[in-house]
């Protein structure tokens, strides 16, 4: 099986107190921010698993806006997917963004990734190969009918948010179940063959297949350089995923912004807002 090259790793910004001094009796206190006293609300955030059609445990994140509150009110739900090598815990930044609006938030972590193991296929090495992220779209199946059991969730109100790999993943799972999924939002697919560069994770060979409502936003100069003059553009793959997704679609390019993926959340207030009125208007 081919072996895929690292192209991207997620770093996260922890925000941590400030250690400081007291009063001449040497006290020793925690300073931090003065925060302005606010009403506040918390979420429950719960880590669930579930099986997939091939038999891997999928590992996630539930968080429910209702909390422990049983309104009977079911809740329109967002899957979201992280980028290759990366892991669920890489939404949390933004959760309460999707949780404040009322969306049941279900962060998976793909198989391979985070807590989600590889399938038990007598493998010769453990490594991640090329078949387990084309099959990745099969994790996202195990999500939405995981999701269809809870009675919070509305399964007919299902969108997917996928980040890098992520977005691929979004894209193949929505062409693969076009009638369980409403929605979805792709920030900076793309991934390629590390020998031959040719575009992987695009749902090659999958008969009948059917992606649409798909919104794509890409940083105009994120690129991956290459030895040679040329170089593999983040906006060309996004173009190229676009031609194939039914409407309604648009492709956001932020010009001037080598932004990737999450960081388009953390730099680019219009692609927050951007998302967020797709999911508003679609979902």
């Amino acid at each position: 099986m081919k072996r895929m090259q690292r192209w991207w790793v997620a770093g996260f910004l922890l925000l941590m107190g400030i250690w400081g001094c007291g009063d001449d009796e040497g006290d020793t206190r925690i300073a931090g921010p003065d925060f302005k006293p606010g009403p506040g609300r918390a979420y429950q955030i719960q880590q669930v698993s579930f099986p997939s059609a091939d038999g891997v445990r999928v590992s996630a994140l539930l968080g429910d806006p209702q909390g422990t509150l049983q309104t009977g009110q079911r809740l329109p739900v967002v899957i979201l997917v992280h980028d290759l090598f990366g892991s669920k815990e890489e939404w949390v930044f933004f959760l309460e963004d999707l949780l404040r609006r009322n969306y049941l938030t279900l962060a998976i972590d793909l198989r391979g990734h985070g807590q989600t193991p590889l399938p038990d296929d007598n493998r010769e090495t453990p490594d991640l190969s090329l078949e387990d992220l084309e099959n990745s779209y099969l994790d996202v199946q195990a999500a939405l009918k995981w999701v269809a059991t809870l009675p919070q969730a509305d399964p007919a109100r299902v969108a997917l948010l996928g980040n890098g790999l992520g977005g691929n993943v979004s894209y193949v799972s929505m062409g693969v179940f076009p009638a369980q999924i409403k929605a979805a939002v792709a920030l900076s697919p793309g991934l390629w063959d590390s020998r031959t560069l040719e575009p992987v994770v695009v749902g090659s060979g999958l008969n009948p297949f059917a992606p649409h409502s798909i919104l794509y936003l890409v940083g105009g100069d994120d690129v991956i350089p290459l030895d040679t003059a040329d170089q593999l553009e983040f906006v060309a793959f996004s173009d190229t995923l676009a031609g194939r997704t039914g409407d309604p679609k648009t492709v956001k390019v932020f010009t001037n912004s080598a932004d990737h993926g999450l960081d388009l959340l953390h730099n680019k207030p219009e692609a927050v807002q951007l998302l967020l009125a797709w999911l508003e208007s679609y979902l």
